[in-house]
């Protein structure tokens, strides 16, 4: 963990990960008590496996994993069958039908962000267009003020920060902050459950209190979880893809001018999508916990311990991948696993896909000429944690389309 902890390592750990997965692909941290694993193979088995790798830290022998109130359980951390349950209900508000229908919205919203800036010749991608865009849908689709948007983007941030330190060093207990924030974002979404419980929308929130499963409805605190975990895991990732997809283009000109070809409905964007989720994955780890003594590698893993997957160095594993270090929007296959895999293959992948395709877009439809605002080499990663991956500012200079 510490070997990806500076600035330049956070966003280029790539030579790191390669040295790792021909050195040591199963590698134990002692200090951390981690189990760290960067091949695809490994990692994949590892994320598919939910018998032996279980995501349910209430099973763990560590107290400090268990029932605390700073973890808060949501779908990432149950396993079947209770998590079938949850995964079918919450599901069909993200079917690929009720996903399209927002195609409409997104590309407005998106049209919207870039008539306040057309004109500037100059932007920062983060702040005046990745950020709002995604938490602005996300917030539309749950039925709350989009104007809270700088609140929900504090919890997000300091909440990531306090996982990264739990992960890394395994101790959650007394940890004030996390519990503060959890309690605020508690009375927050109590208050808004309570508002649609008077008044029903058409909304997602809505849709939770209403939803039936086996003649169980949601309990208010999982209605509350599921909306914390979208409202953080729905917008943060979708940040980080449009932001690496632009950032990723402008390293490599060639590429770019293959995609504005064929604007506005090139065959191209969905692919370099695709190719921004394995070169520059918005998540580069999730966590698993050992259920049993088990072999892995020739490594012997014992009951209880923290694995790291690290899909940031699966989606580079030269085995799987030609060229892994190139960053190719013609690639295909591209098998890479960005958004995991098994039953816990991420939910909102459709909405991230619809939303970085129109972004991408409407940048290079609307924006000529687009360059670097600054030196890149200058870019700092994003606040929050290790396990996601993004720059902090994307500064950009442009000249308005005349289309």
């Amino acid at each position: 963990m510490q070997s990806v902890s500076d600035k330049n390592e956070k966003l280029n750990p790539f030579p790191f990960y390669s040295y790792m997965r021909k050195n040591s692909p199963i590698e134990y941290n002692e200090k951390a008590d981690i189990w760290n694993v960067y091949r695809y193979a490994d990692v994949k088995n590892i994320i598919t496996n939910y018998v032996d790798f279980s995501s349910d830290f209430t099973k763990m022998p560590q107290p400090e994993f268990q029932g605390d109130g700073a973890f808060r359980r949501t779908l990432l951390s149950y396993d079947p069958p209770f998590h079938r349950y949850l995964r079918n209900t919450v599901s069909s508000a993200f079917t690929p039908a009720s996903i399209q229908k927002l195609g409409p919205r997104i590309r407005n919203i998106a049209k919207d962000l870039t008539d306040k800036l057309i004109d500037k010749g100059s932007m920062d991608l983060v702040r005046d267009f990745s950020y709002p865009l995604p938490v602005t849908v996300i917030a539309e689709l749950l039925g709350i003020p989009t104007e809270d948007r700088n609140l929900f983007k504090r919890w997000a941030d300091e909440l990531l920060k306090s996982i990264d330190e739990a992960i890394e060093t395994g101790d959650r207990r007394g940890n004030d902050r996390t519990q503060r924030l959890q309690k605020e974002m508690d009375e927050y979404f109590e208050k808004i459950i309570a508002e649609k419980r008077k008044k029903p929308g058409k909304d997602l929130v809505t849709q939770l209190i209403s939803a039936e499963t086996d003649k169980r409805k949601l309990s208010e605190e999982e209605i509350m979880n599921f909306c914390a975990l979208l409202l953080q895991a729905g917008h943060l990732t979708t940040v980080n893809l449009i932001n690496n997809c632009i950032w990723s283009l402008l390293e490599n000109p060639q590429q770019m001018a293959k995609i504005r070809s064929n604007l506005p409905s090139s065959p191209l964007l969905d692919l370099t999508i695709e190719e921004t989720l394995r070169y520059r994955s918005p998540v580069q780890a999730l966590v698993r916990f050992s259920t049993k003594d088990i072999q892995l590698g020739g490594k012997n893993i014992k009951s209880g311990k923290r694995v790291v997957t690290w899909i940031g160095s699966a989606n580079h594993d030269e085995a799987f991948f030609d060229n892994p270090e190139e960053f190719d929007i013609g690639r295909n296959p591209n098998p890479h696993i960005a958004f995991g895999a098994g039953i816990h293959l991420c939910l909102g992948a459709p909405l991230a896909r619809l939303e970085g395709h129109i972004a991408l877009e409407i940048l290079l439809t609307r924006l000529q000429n687009l360059e670097f605002g600054g030196n890149p080499k200058h870019l700092e990663p994003a606040n929050g944690s290790t396990f996601l991956y993004g720059v902090k500012s994307l500064p950009l200079r442009f000249d308005a389309s005349t289309i």
